[in-house]
């Protein structure tokens, strides 16, 4: 959130300030722990060809006053406004970002400080002629507040509470229009509808990725009262909310709840993973490892809760649990031989803001913002079989760390 993006090796190398966008004069802010920098990416040509689009560009949403005129108004009060940018560097393989030139792609007017932004990302799996490639995804919140006050997230005409998708290339390098409406999205043509929107009736979906075999997208959608999902990412999609809470049903005034009391049963789509706030309270990330230092992790679905710093993986293919959706299994921690929570590790403040990411191997990372700690799964250990199921039954594998500063993590 502060504005700066580092780099830094798989051997842990000090992290170096690659580029800081309070430098470049665009108006950021960040007020809250839920505005600055929120995410970046970088086009899948990056560092390629110099002959085609997207070479040495890549992108960011972040945070600016509410100055200026937004792309998007909303139907609400305004905190702030929310910003995709381009950027493009004079040299990809430069150690740090000159920037040559920026420009404003998307400006949306905030409701309010929470339920923003999330992850902004290419799907690294599609090919270089297939229709997805290039095309940008940007996760929406439904603008904060409790209960999606505006009814953003089942507002066809609203951004927020939606996964956007966008061809982020100047469509004629000339007026207003920065970006183009991919012909391929499900509502491009559709009257009454944006067209950027990819899928709907979500609330905080702060992250989403990809499965690097299959292509599959998974999004960690972050609930309110009752529960934390992961959703399959279809194109035209809608999940929910504030209609809904993964399976629970909720009433029309958005105020009561009910186990699996689906108000429109065929119409929305069902999570492939959740858990209640028993076990967690909000989620952070849900990734399909693809990896090959955990033999045991290889194919299935880890999700990590922000708060608790709690890991529990599934298969995305199992539909044994409450309501048809997968059993979710816990992650046990190892450190210097002694098992650990990330909670022990890092949640000195009683919150760990736990995140997760793979690298281009497919191997997983712990990333927490209290301290800026770093770590590397990289071995899983032997499931005793003893080990049944334990805490509230979630079964456990256990894998195990090495402080970061090496960013390693090791039997």
């Amino acid at each position: 959130t502060r504005g700066i993006i580092s780099v830094t090796t798989t051997a842990g190398a000090p992290p170096a300030t690659w580029f800081d966008i309070r430098d470049q004069g665009v108006g950021f802010v960040a007020t809250n722990s839920q505005t600055g920098l929120v995410s970046f990416a970088f086009h899948p040509n990056y560092g390629r060809d110099p002959a085609q689009p997207g070479y040495a560009t890549f992108y960011t949403i972040y945070s600016t006053a509410a100055a200026g005129t937004p792309t998007y108004a909303g139907n609400g009060p305004v905190d702030h406004h929310d910003v995709v940018r381009e950027w493009t560097v004079r040299d990809p393989a430069a150690a740090s970002a000159v920037v040559a030139s920026s420009r404003e792609l998307l400006r949306v007017a905030q409701p309010y400080g929470d339920h923003g932004p999330g992850t902004i990302a290419f799907n690294p799996t599609a090919a270089a002629d297939s229709a997805d490639y290039g095309k940008l995804y940007i996760g929406l919140g439904d603008g904060g507040g409790v209960n999606d006050p505006n009814d953003n997230a089942q507002d066809s005409r609203s951004p927020f509470g939606k996964i956007l998708r966008i061809d982020p290339r100047d469509p004629d390098g000339a007026g207003p229009a920065a970006y183009a409406i991919p012909r391929d999205n499900p509502f491009a043509d559709k009257a009454g509808v944006l067209g950027e929107i990819w899928a709907s009736g979500l609330r905080n979906p702060q992250q989403f990725s990809w499965d690097q075999a299959t292509g599959e997208m998974y999004i960690a959608d972050i609930g309110q009262a009752q529960l934390e999902e992961v959703n399959i990412g279809r194109a035209g999609a809608n999940y929910g909310w504030p209609l809904r809470e993964g399976t629970f049903g909720r009433s029309a005034d958005k105020g009561d709840v009910s186990v699996n009391d689906d108000p429109n049963p065929g119409f929305f789509v069902d999570p492939i993973g959740q858990y209640d706030h028993d076990e967690g309270a909000s989620i952070g990330a849900a990734q399909l490892y693809r990896g090959s230092l955990v033999p045991g992790l290889i194919g299935k679905l880890l999700v990590t809760d922000i708060v608790n710093g709690r890991i529990f993986y599934f298969d995305p293919a199992d539909t044994s649990g409450a309501g048809g959706v997968a059993t979710l299994r816990e992650l046990t921690l190892y450190l210097d031989g002694a098992a650990t929570t990330m909670l022990a590790l890092e949640g000195a403040r009683g919150r760990v803001d736990l995140r997760m990411g793979v690298d281009a191997l497919g191997e997983l990372y712990l990333l927490t913002k209290q301290d800026g700690d770093i770590y590397r799964i990289l071995s899983a250990v032997p499931e005793p079989a003893t080990w049944t199921t334990m805490l509230t039954g979630f079964a456990l594998l256990a894998v195990a760390l090495r402080r970061r500063r090496r960013i390693a993590a090791t039997t």
